[in-house]
């Protein structure tokens, strides 16, 4: 009886064991005193994980760790808010893991929460955001295999994976994603070539050559061992400097050689290996640069071939040594088309994808040897025979133009409602006039797209823009390039709904108006480098110019973002002014591109101080021009002057509200005028200001002297000045506490005080007058010195 009742006891004892097994020893701790709250852990899916299944649906199992010091109540999971799971039963209430299975994952973005709650109401919450992407497809046009070897062997186009002979492995990291294919001494992979075998065939990968053993195959295909007249073989054969890649076509009764070309072992460097083999010649390319091509007297055989070997000669070509390969592969590709130098490097660049530079950009060409689009991914087609050069801005080459040709780029998804390009120019005068940039739906009218152009002569070269608005269309008469300075030019466009500009190195050249926005309807091509179909009349064919770095943006640039995109110190266009007329035989705004109003008969006068003509004026005439946008509160003039001193007195420039019946209303707007002698004329400027007139009384020109004197004028919000030649007078007109009015003021007058300011009899000036600009802000005096020295 002892011995049954002993038994039991171990027995208990070893239940009461096993039962504990697998539950941490319990820790001491105060009764009753909870002290954190519960630390939560999601050990999967982690922070940024991204998720390619083969299913546009899959299921993902969530693993969670919580631990509380004294007892944890509750845990609820959520998949992007919303809850899909909840415990609060637990084997050991201190320490929680779990796993959940989350079904009918979708593509897109995720979060998953973990909540957990104490018995004291103390809660943590942890998120973690993971990605599923969608299933691969094929990137490339003719893709017909993908293999990016991270961490598996699979092609992610057919969902087969590759067999293994021996024991090839992984390399610990690759050129893109997390791995790369590494070859292994007697090793390889095998993959069936039931669907990959076409009359045009080519194949890419990245590669690191591990130069031992010294000769290699690579990628091979091939019927038996007894000859090379079917499939081909890529394979390497060197030292351990440098080792050249060749490729052997087999063409069913014979085959050819391709000896390729020779990578830098030392370098070790990852180098883009393509292998394009037409029905005609076989190619192969470095990092998207032709090595070597070899005719092919007959398209590839695929006559019993059946197996892709990768990484090793394999059974059809493991002779003359080209056994296994210890080399790295990622990223292999292949392709039922022979790939050409475009489709290449579109590759490469998606490898290194272009990151848009400047906010709206949606096209960028920097014609490096190709040209593709980095944004879009796609090559503009040639017509005729353009080229590149290595006379470049930016890069290594760029654009040549040549006669009768052009490229073509699809414009599909970059015609916005706000469209600007910016480009490097290198003008070629010969032609005197070409297309630069086109689209047009025909060559019926200007109604649609636009017409970047140029015209002039040897000597200069006007850079134009013409928009269609549907019902019509817009000029803009640009700015000017002077050819004999055989320099780069930064030439940007910008068309908004109501307005275009063109800009000459970061400067605007002309802003013009638009009636309406511009118009796409049946626009499909962009014509770079030509006035091309739509739009070669008036001779506006090829341009023999050079262009380098185009880009197009999906908005109206401003003038700051213009600038940013030069990236050079841009000089404001005529210092920044308001207005400019040189006067150089017009009276024209060359800021606005308006003429002024002309009363009475004013003239030239056959000379100048700067250009080749100045301002006449003449009795009873002067010029008018409206105020919108010329002046602020605080504003600045300058101009060169000689000074004719019969009649004693004149209006210079003139802003005043209307007359008063004879008398003069001077509670706004400013008077510059001038009053004296036939032996000299003083300068004089007034202002009305909301707290009455303020008079500076400057200084006396000698009129006998009958020279030029630059004259400038600034008004702050302290003081007004007047200088002379450079430097300013002594008196000063104080404007302390005083604002300028601009009330019922409306014009300019240039030459003369009327029609506004004539009770004082300060009428037209039969004075010269030149250079002239007006500001809306102060000068300073080293910016009117640089204005009179220029």
């Amino acid at each position: 009886m002892k011995h049954i009742v002993k038994s039991i006891w171990m027995l208990v004892g070893f239940l009461v064991i096993s039962c504990n097994e697998g539950i941490d020893p319990i820790t001491a701790v105060d009764a009753g005193v909870d002290e954190t709250a519960p630390q939560v852990n999601i050990t999967y899916p982690t922070e940024g994980v991204e998720l390619m299944p083969f299913e546009e649906e899959t299921s993902i199992d969530i693993s969670f760790e919580v631990t509380d010091d004294i007892e944890v109540a509750s845990v609820t999971v959520a998949m992007d808010g919303s809850q899909i799971a909840s415990f609060n039963s637990f084997l050991d209430y201190r320490i929680v893991m779990e796993e959940v299975t989350y079904d009918g994952l979708g593509n897109g973005e995720h979060k998953v929460t973990v909540t957990a709650t104490d018995i004291e109401g103390k809660s943590t919450t942890q998120e973690v955001n993971f990605a599923k992407l969608a299933p691969y497809s094929a990137q490339f046009d003719g893709e017909v295999l993908y293999m990016p070897f991270n961490s598996d062997y699979m092609d992610f186009i057919s969902f087969q994976e590759a067999g293994e002979v021996g024991n090839p492995g992984f390399a610990g990291d690759g050129f893109l994603g997390a791995d790369a294919f590494e070859g292994a001494q007697d090793s390889y992979l095998t993959f069936p070539m039931e669907g990959l075998t076409s009359p045009e065939f080519s194949a890419a990968f990245w590669y690191k050559v591990n130069a031992t053993p010294d000769r290699a195959g690579i990628l091979v295909v091939g019927d038996d061992a007894e000859d090379r007249n079917q499939g081909f073989r890529l394979f390497r054969e060197g030292s351990a400097d440098e080792q050249r890649i060749k490729v052997n076509v087999g063409t069913g009764v014979g085959e050819s050689w391709n000896d390729g070309g020779v990578i830098d072992v030392t370098a070790g460097e990852w180098v883009h290996v393509a292998l394009s083999i037409s029905q005609t010649q076989s190619k192969i390319y470095f990092n998207g640069v032709e090595m070597l091509s070899a005719d092919l007297p007959a398209p590839i055989d695929w006559t019993g071939c059946e197996e892709l070997h990768i990484g090793s000669g394999g059974p059809t070509f493991d002779y003359w040594n080209h056994g296994y390969d210890a080399s790295q592969m990622d990223e292999l590709r292949i392709f039922n088309k022979a790939l050409t130098q475009n489709d290449i490097q579109i590759m490469i660049n998606a490898a290194n994808p272009y990151m848009p530079q400047y906010a709206g950009e949606s096209l960028y060409m920097p014609f490096d040897g190709d040209y593709i689009d980095l944004i879009g991914s796609k090559a503009a087609s040639e017509v005729g025979s353009p080229s590149f050069t290595d006379e470049s801005q930016v890069g290594e080459q760029a654009y040549l133009g040549a006669t009768d040709s052009y490229i073509n780029y699809p414009a599909d998804g970059l015609m916005t409602s706000e469209f600007s390009g910016s480009f490097w120019y290198k003008v070629d005068a010969t032609p005197d006039r070409a297309g630069i940039i086109t689209i047009g739906d025909d060559a019926a009218d200007r109604n649609q797209g636009f017409r970047l152009f140029r015209e002039g002569n040897a000597d200069q070269q006007q850079i134009k823009l013409n928009v269609g608005t549907g019902g019509g269309e817009s000029w803009n008469d640009g700015g000017f390039i002077d050819v004999t300075a055989g320099e780069w030019v930064h030439v940007a466009f910008t068309i908004s709904s109501t307005e275009s500009v063109i800009y000459l190195n970061g400067a605007e050249a002309l802003s013009s108006a638009m009636s309406a926005p511009i118009d796409w309807t049946g626009c499909d091509t962009f014509t770079i480098g030509a006035g091309g179909p739509t739009f070669d009349y008036w001779g506006h064919a090829s341009d023999n110019s050079i262009i380098d770095d185009l880009r197009f943006f999906s908005k109206s640039l401003s003038a700051e973002e213009v600038a940013e995109v030069f990236g050079g110190e841009v000089t404001p266009q005529n210092y920044g002014s308001t207005f400019y007329m040189p006067f150089d035989g017009s009276n024209i705004d060359d800021n606005s591109g308006e003429e002024a109003t002309v009363v009475g008969t004013p003239d030239f006068a056959g000379e100048s101080a700067v250009g080749t003509n100045a301002y006449a004026g003449a009795t009873d005439s002067y010029l008018t021009f409206p105020i919108d946008g010329l002046f602020n509160n605080q504003f600045s003039g300058a101009f060169w002057y000689k000074v004719n001193a019969d009649p004693d007195r004149a209006g210079i420039l003139t802003v005043s509200p209307p007359m008063n019946g004879s008398d003069n209303d001077l509670s706004a707007g400013f008077r510059l005028i001038r009053e004296g002698s036939a032996d000299e004329q003083r300068i004089k400027l007034h202002l009305g200001t909301d707290a009455g007139d303020v008079w500076n009384d400057g200084d006396v020109i000698d009129a006998t002297v009958d020279e030029w004197v630059h004259v400038a004028f600034t008004v702050t919000e302290t003081e007004t000045l007047i200088y002379l030649n450079g430097e300013p007078v002594a008196n000063v007109g104080d404007m302390a506490g005083k604002t300028i009015s601009w009330e019922n003021c409306s014009i300019l007058s240039i030459g003369s005080g009327a029609p506004n300011f004539i009770g004082w009899n300060h009428l037209s000036d039969l004075s010269y007058i030149d250079d002239l600009y007006l500001f809306d802000r102060t000068l300073t005096q080293e910016e009117i010195q640089e204005i009179m020295n220029n």
